[in-house]
């Protein structure tokens, strides 16, 4: 690690992280919040962050990276190809990039996303994000044990209006959007939102000249909100995306981060289609019923790639995947002494895929398919008792049945060689809570919950024996201390953690022909997270964040060489995350931030392979501009430091994604 590097670790175990805001919708709030008047310093849940995500707030629409600066332990690594191959995770819990179920659930408005590879490299659209770490099973339908990630619309405003976007910056990055909203008043509101957003390539091939990466996606989201009478509303929402990429931006490790030489370059197109139809009524005695009806459907066609390792290998990969669910609600009244909610989920979908791998002009070493459906019902609920005005005590169930029916067919390199299973994952989950109200400015939490994630199918592999994936099952352990260290000015969170696992769940080339997912028997995740949010006048705004994770793989042998790894970290997980923003607004109008994110060492093989090693890195981003109430101007540079680093490293293919290099730019937005 770098002087600098170690330097910013330091300071940041001195400095810490982030009170930010409010709970994402009204179920998730279960403990009293500590009501402040300055609305930026209400307590949200424990364990739980929020995000601000207006336009002026972060320089492109990518909110991914704008959640990794501002919440301590998730670090997303992206793979360039959308949410396809791409890391989501979140106190040292991670999906594998392509086979298994998330562990950090997704949800855009009311729609669920049921897997990591449907996620979207942008985001657009959206007022808000809140993060809540840990299992989340006893308040949400579509929730394993990692946590959930939830994208909010913005809130409704009194007049109509909107906003018009454009932009232009490094590698001839553009973008413009619009978005509409009626006003809010009334039984009818609606808003839309639109966005094309399209750059060149950083990385650059040599040998046929063209850039490997470019980027050029559309999107558009649209919520219609109807309130036929007092306490009841309907509400419509449709997700709309189009992603015509290059190839993923994989470059061969140790060698130059932005340019490759290789005879062709492969493509990336991605679509998918989001719908919900939600219903919240009002019934007697203060309680409420809330259903929510949402389809999803998403396809790859293609994803195409050529690496030179050597020898040449060349890829092509084609898979949709549909889904529906159904998800109520049934709320008490929040106001008795005893309240709670009892919950329902139901989902089911398919996944079909077919994969292509050849040496060119030699031979195809894999052409396999597999079709996958799967089922997933749940009953969820929790109760909260609040015997004195200091206390609350919480307590929370989930019952949950998952099945899957999986077959794979092989043409190369055995024709004929098909698999067909099926598997049934379950379990009861519960949670428990205890909330003490120090004072009138400060609380304390301390929880347990259990949470899983079903185990499934692996197919790119021919071994059969090497096919299934257990189901992995968390304990996790959580404090958290809130407090308002000066009225409407300063807040503090300190947030310990630790988390027991049952076979987690491990994906990575074992060998040169096998690919699949293994599961370590026991493994554990403890770390802490520290947020501060200061307020020291009306114009300046300092937010800071550190969060600390050590996963480990307890027990852990190599299913293909019989190696003992046990003790070694797992793969996937930075050793920290730290972020810092300091924000000016004068009254006239001029505004300025700068914002330092740090990242730890990462290792992507769970042997902690030199060449597998992401060491740590920091990226500096600013911004300034001028606002009115009628536009505004924003200049914005991002990794201005130049840090040359692998976003994600692929072990077996021995090539990495790097991360953006320095990037400026400037965008005008005009409200209407």
């Amino acid at each position: 690690m770098s002087r600098t590097h170690l330097s910013l670790a330091l300071a940041s175990l001195c400095a810490v992280a982030v009170g930010h805001g409010q709970p994402p919708q009204g179920e998730v709030l279960q403990n009293p919040a500590v009501e402040v008047t300055e609305s930026a310093l209400t307590a949200g849940p424990a364990n739980a962050s929020a995000v601000s995500l207006k336009a002026d707030e972060a320089s492109d629409v990518d909110a991914w990276g704008t959640l990794g600066g501002a919440v301590a332990n998730l670090h997303v690594s992206e793979g360039g190809a959308g949410g396809y191959g791409s890391l989501f995770e979140l106190r040292g819990l991670s999906n594998t990039p392509y086979f298994s179920d998330p562990s950090v659930t997704v949800y855009f408005g009311d729609i669920p996303l049921p897997s990591s590879f449907t996620y979207q490299g942008g985001l657009f659209g959206f007022g808000s994000a809140s993060v809540l770490a840990g299992p989340q099973g006893t308040r949400f339908g579509r929730a394993t044990d990692g946590g959930v990630i939830l994208f909010e619309p913005g809130e409704p405003e009194a007049a109509a209006g909107g906003e018009l976007l454009a932009g232009y910056g490094s590698y001839d990055s553009r973008q413009s959007s619009v978005e509409a909203h009626t006003a809010g008043t009334g039984p009818v509101d609606a808003e839309i939102f639109a966005d094309y957003d399209a750059r060149n390539g950083y990385v650059q091939n040599r040998e046929i000249g063209v850039r490997v990466d470019d980027q050029e996606d559309e999107s558009a989201f649209a919520r219609v909100r109807y309130r036929p009478s007092a306490g009841d509303e309907l509400t419509l929402e449709l997700l709309r995306t189009r992603e015509r990429d290059g190839a993923e931006p994989l470059v061969p490790l140790g060698g130059p981060l932005y340019t490759v030489s290789r005879p062709a370059e492969g493509s990336t197109d991605l679509d998918s289609t989001g719908a919900a139809l939600r219903g919240s009524f009002a019934l007697p005695g203060g309680a409420s019923l809330t259903t929510v009806t949402s389809y999803t459907d998403w396809s790859m066609n293609p994803y195409a790639d050529l690496l030179v390792i050597p020898p040449s290998l060349e890829n092509v990969v084609l898979q949709d995947q549909k889904s529906w669910s159904e998800e109520v609600h049934l709320l008490s009244d929040e106001r008795s002494e005893v309240h709670g909610e009892v919950g329902l989920w139901l989902s089911g979908g398919s996944t079909d895929s077919f994969v292509d791998r050849s040496l060119p002009g030699l031979f195809p070493i894999d052409v396999s398919g597999f079709s996958q459906s799967n089922r997933s019902a749940a009953v969820f609920g929790q109760a909260s008792y609040q015997p004195v005005a200091a206390w609350t005590f919480t307590a929370g169930l989930r019952a949950e049945d998952d099945s899957k029916d999986f077959t794979r067919k092989e043409e190369v390199p055995i024709p004929g060689l098909d698999y067909v299973a099926s598997a049934r994952y379950g379990g009861l989950l519960p949670r428990l809570a205890a909330n003490l109200r120090l004072s009138a400015q400060s609380s304390l939490e301390a929880s347990v919950a259990v949470g899983m994630r079903p185990g499934g199918f692996a197919s790119f592999t021919d071994n059969p024996a090497l096919i299934p994936f257990a189901a992995e099952h968390t304990v996790a352990y959580a404090l958290s201390w809130q407090a308002f260290l000066v009225p409407k000015t300063l807040s503090l969170s300190l947030r310990p953690f630790y988390d027991s696992i049952s076979n987690l769940q491990i994906e990575r080339s074992f060998t040169a022909t096998d690919y699949f997912v293994a599961t370590a028997p026991k493994a554990h995740s403890e770390g802490a997270e520290l947020e501060l949010l200061w307020l020291p006048s009306a114009h300046w705004r300092l937010s800071l964040n550190a969060g600390f994770d050590q996963t480990r793989l307890d027990t852990f042998t190599s299913p293909t060489s019989g190696q003992d790894e046990s003790g070694n970290p797992a793969p996937g997980i930075p050793s920290y995350t730290a972020g810092m923003e300091t924000s000016y607004r004068s009254a006239g109008g001029w505004f300025a931030a700068g914002r330092l994110t740090a990242v730890g060492v990462t290792h992507y093989d769970e042997l902690s392979s030199t060449p597998y090693t992401q060491g740590a890195y920091a990226l500096l981003g600013l911004r300034a501009g001028f606002e009115t109430p009628r536009w505004i101007l924003t200049v914005y540079g991002e990794n201005l430091g130049k840090a040359g680093y692998y976003e994600l490293i692929v072990p077996g293919v021995q090539s990495g994604a790097p991360g953006a290099p320095r990037t400026v730019g400037a965008k005008v937005a005009v409200k209407f």
